[in-house]
């Protein structure tokens, strides 16, 4: 069974090398490449260079491709374009796979011929932080469809029409290819032993930019199903706002950064700004 992992790079440098020396200390006796597309990031040279030195050594195939700033939705489109692999692998450019990460992402492919696409778990790369450890254990627990770790069977990808390219910006493009995917009935496994480790907020303002970016990738899920699944397109912004109800409890303000409930009312809050932002933007 071939296998492609595909990366979309957009100028963290230091992290695809990270990514690529995990990737190369895989346990995992298949054939697999591994296609980095440089999403125009303003220093190709620089990307370009973290990957050629991993290129010369010999060890695997690497692929190295660059296409136009339209966020990572369209990069890793373009990425499958020149894929041979029959399961296509997903990593973000700030995720460090364990050494299983390959063998166990895959494995329910090889045990199931109807399984669809897989997803593991993903854990706080910083695992000393307090913030990135809340982050895991309560808003990031339930991503089921993150990009950082997951795998489609390649038929299943190209039949549901890939990323969906008018979310430009990493937020929501997997929940709605991954939503595509149950809505069609797909057979979606989860294995616990495919673990990747990523770059969590390390701050509250990083937190905050994060939950702006969530909303305005929310909006634009919401407009495109507005019409096609109208339930889908209201309900949207209610869903997020399900977490404001924490902010009445003086509790939860009295303990702030070391609450799970206030981050939790944090999420939705600035989610909820950054989805009127871009509604109100797009009209």
């Amino acid at each position: 069974m071939e296998v492609s992992i595909i990366i979309p790079v957009y100028k963290r440098t230091e992290w695809i090398e990270k990514c690529i020396e995990k990737l190369r200390g895989q346990d995992f006796e298949d054939t697999f490449e591994i296609i980095v597309i440089d999403d125009g990031s303003p220093n190709e040279m620089e990307v370009r260079k973290s990957i050629s030195g991993h290129q010369r050594d010999g060890k695997g195939v690497i692929k190295y491709f660059r296409n136009r700033h339209r966020g990572p939705a369209a990069a890793r489109n373009y990425g499958v374009r020149f894929s041979s692999g029959e399961i296509l692998c997903f990593l973000d450019d700030d995720s460090l796979p364990v050494k299983e990460w390959l063998r166990e992402i895959t494995l329910p492919f090889k045990d199931s011929e109807s399984a669809s696409l897989v997803s593991g778990v993903t854990l706080s790369l910083d695992r000393n932080a307090a913030l990135p450890l809340m982050l895991e254990k309560t808003v990031h627990s339930g991503k089921c469809w993150a990009t950082c770790n997951i795998a489609y069977r390649r038929k299943i990808f190209e039949s549901l029409g890939g990323f969906d390219e008018s979310f430009t910006e990493p937020s929501w493009e997997d929940n709605e290819l991954g939503l595509r995917a149950k809505w069609a009935g797909c057979v979606h496994l989860f294995n616990e032993k495919a673990i990747v480790y990523h770059l969590h907020e390390n701050s509250l303002e990083e937190y905050k930019r994060k939950c702006l970016l969530n909303g305005r990738g929310a909006a634009v899920f919401a407009y495109k199903y507005l019409f096609k699944k109208p339930l889908w397109g209201i309900c949207t912004p209610l869903i997020m706002s399900r977490r404001l109800m924490y902010g009445i409890f003086p509790s939860v303000w009295m303990k702030r950064s070391n609450s799970s409930a206030y981050l939790k009312f944090l999420w939705s809050f600035y989610s909820l700004q950054g989805f009127f932002m871009a509604i109100f933007r797009k009209k």
